[in-house]
């Protein structure tokens, strides 16, 4: 959460800087709008690889339906590492591309959608048969670092195209970076794409237009190519018939999620009386995994202080290792806290705030056998 709120003190710049390019005379590249960019919000980012680390802000602008698929806008600027300035140079775009690109040249293909109303993952579009990605190059965006400082303080806007969604996911969670910058509960818009649109064959500094999608005959091309399939399915879920308590499965991996408000009073962590019976359940899930080893980690909404939650949810996730070590003495557990650092939702409205007060138990190695509840 400090990286989100670090991350929100620069949309101002951006915000400014988008609306004040407009005087400035860069011939090819004068802003064509000096409407203020649309936030849905703003997180700190990074990326590594060979020995070396690059920081980003990103301010993601929305994501919305298209012809056949879907798209997100955001902008992106790099920091300087370490007071090192050559992290502001098209190296580093180049890094910004990850490890795990498949594409030349490389593109924005770390960043995903998560809908937790289907529970899938619908990653960035690759044409296998072409080896491009319907996304930003970032090589690209690299070579023209200096244009755009001057342009937009050092911000451009890039985007993605995204697998077609069901009509009944109305927001997604959007995985910026593949190395868990996640900005939860972006709702997906219906309407129109921003304007003006732009050729997305070039750069676009922040302010001078959105890149357009490419067709819809493009993008299901696209989908229809890619080896490893257009949506992959996050996990199977189960759980308590009263919500108490729910799980997901994902290969040999389970995890397992406890509503705090269930087990504790508001700000405590002394487990209610009457929640042994939720205990007892999920006892009998870890039970039938047939593990010896889990992880318990205590998650917190966002009211409070930093110190006042991490503390809280650590405590919560060592009560909870105390009443499952009674009833499992076999099984080792590992307990941590993590305060409101990894919220599953919103934490502006009161539902959001209450998915997020949780208890996750994760299992590795689950066997097959089932165990009812």
């Amino acid at each position: 959460m400090a990286k989100v709120w670090a991350a929100l003190a620069v949309v101002a710049t951006l915000l400014l800087s988008t609306s004040s390019a407009a005087q400035t005379d860069t011939s090819d590249t004068e802003p064509l709008t000096d409407t203020p960019l649309p936030v849905v919000g703003a997180v700190a980012a990074q990326s590594a690889w060979g020995g070396k680390l690059s920081r980003f802000d990103e301010v993601l602008h929305g994501v919305w339906r298209t012809d056949g698929g879907t798209i997100a806008y955001w902008s992106v600027r790099h920091r300087p590492s370490e007071g090192d300035e050559s992290s502001l140079t098209s190296t580093a775009h180049k890094l910004r591309g990850g490890s795990a690109n498949l594409t030349t040249p490389p593109g924005f293909t770390e960043t995903s959608l998560a809908a937790r109303e289907t529970g899938e993952l619908y990653p960035v579009l690759l044409d296998e048969t072409t080896e491009t990605c319907l996304c930003t190059n970032v090589t690209e965006m690299g070579l023209n670092d200096g244009v755009a400082e001057e342009v937009s303080d050092g911000w451009q806007l890039v985007y993605a195209v995204f697998p077609e969604l069901p009509a009944e996911v109305t927001s997604v969670d959007v995985h910026v970076d593949g190395f868990g910058a996640i900005l939860p509960d972006v709702p997906v818009q219906d309407g129109p794409l921003p304007t003006p649109q732009v050729s997305a064959d070039h750069w676009v500094a922040s302010g001078q237009g959105w890149p357009a999608p490419p067709s819809a005959e493009e993008i299901a091309r696209a989908a229809e190519a890619r080896t490893l399939g257009a949506v992959w399915v996050l996990a199977e879920r189960s759980g308590s018939a009263d919500g108490s308590w729910a799980q997901r499965e994902s290969g040999d991996v389970r995890e397992i999620d406890l509503a705090a408000d269930v087990l504790f009073a508001p700000n405590e962590y002394a487990i209610d009386d009457d929640a042994g019976a939720v205990l007892d359940d999920v006892a009998a899930q870890i039970e039938g995994a047939q593990v010896t080893r889990a992880a318990i980690v205590g998650h917190t909404d966002g009211d409070g202080t930093e110190e006042h939650n991490e503390t809280l949810s650590e405590n919560r996730a060592r009560s909870v290792e105390s009443a499952l070590a009674e009833r499992l003495p076999e099984v080792a557990f590992s307990v941590e806290g993590r305060g409101w650092h990894e919220p599953i939702a919103s934490n502006q409205t009161d539902e959001g705030k209450a998915l997020n007060r949780r208890v996750t138990i994760t299992l590795e190695g689950v066997a097959d056998a089932e165990v009812g509840s």
